[in-house]
């Protein structure tokens, strides 16, 4: 169906909710269940609407959620006309078959959310991948301009140099300059190392301090032992003990 098509249908949707507002109420949960038979008794009193915009617009009607739910739950099972009056009633047939289509719509209400959350996450991953390129290209052009606006700086000093008569040398010439110039520098230091002896004379080194003397030893006097005292010698003798020998019991 076309958009032009869907725009028709809702038209003849809301001229339906106007000329018969009972049956086809604004509000979600006034909605009743429709006679059978209602399209032909709207195709005879709307012969100026065209009949494939009226069965579409009560088949929208009769598909949405809310009149599934009037058909499975409205208070005496009643089916009303056009004009509101009761007419007829719902089977239990009828009401197993809206409660197969009430959870049909439901699933696919279920899916069609998923889809929409799952688009609006990718759509999100989309713009922040896009905000992530767009400061990177900016970053690139930021440097860019950079770079381009410091060898614009370089080859002005290099003309000005080269107007004052000096020769500008590029950074690989200056370092083999600093190179040349720093071996340079330590030949002179080896050559004038190498020349020191022959021209200076080494210092005199002052003479050595004279040890002192050692200390004088003081004589100790001699040393006299106290004689012993004399008197009768004293022989000591050793008796050996004899262990004692326990009697035989085997002598009895």
């Amino acid at each position: 169906m076309s958009r032009r098509d869907k725009r028709e249908v809702n038209d003849v949707h809301r001229l339906l909710m106007e000329r018969y507002p009972k049956t086809f109420p604004k509000n979600y949960d006034l909605i009743v269940p429709l006679k059978t038979g209602v399209l032909a008794d709207l195709t005879q009193r709307l012969p100026d609407v065209n009949p494939t915009l009226l069965r579409r617009a009560l088949a929208n009607h009769t598909a949405r959620d809310g009149y599934l739910l009037a058909l499975i739950h409205h208070r005496g099972d009643r089916r009303y006309d056009l004009e509101g009056h009761p007419v007829g009633t719902v089977t239990p047939q009828e009401r197993a078959e809206a409660l197969k289509k009430l959870d049909a719509s439901t699933a696919r209400g279920q899916a069609k959310a998923e889809r929409v959350r799952t688009h609006k996450e990718r759509e999100e991953q989309r713009r922040q991948q896009r905000e992530t390129e767009r400061k990177n290209r900016e970053a690139k052009a930021a440097r860019k301009a950079a770079h381009e606006l410091k060898m614009r700086e370089v080859a002005a000093h290099k003309a000005a140099l080269e107007a004052q008569g000096i020769k500008a040398e590029s950074r690989s010439e200056r370092k083999r300059r600093l190179i040349r110039e720093a071996a340079a520098r330590a030949d002179r230091r080896a050559s004038a190392g190498q020349a020191a002896p022959a021209t200076t004379a080494p210092p005199s080194r002052p003479p050595a301090p004279t040890p002192p003397s050692p200390p004088t030893a003081t004589p100790y006097p001699p040393l006299r032992l106290k004689p012993k005292a004399e008197g009768p010698s004293v022989t000591v003798e050793f008796k050996k003990r004899r262990r004692p020998v326990p009697p035989d019991s085997t002598s009895d």
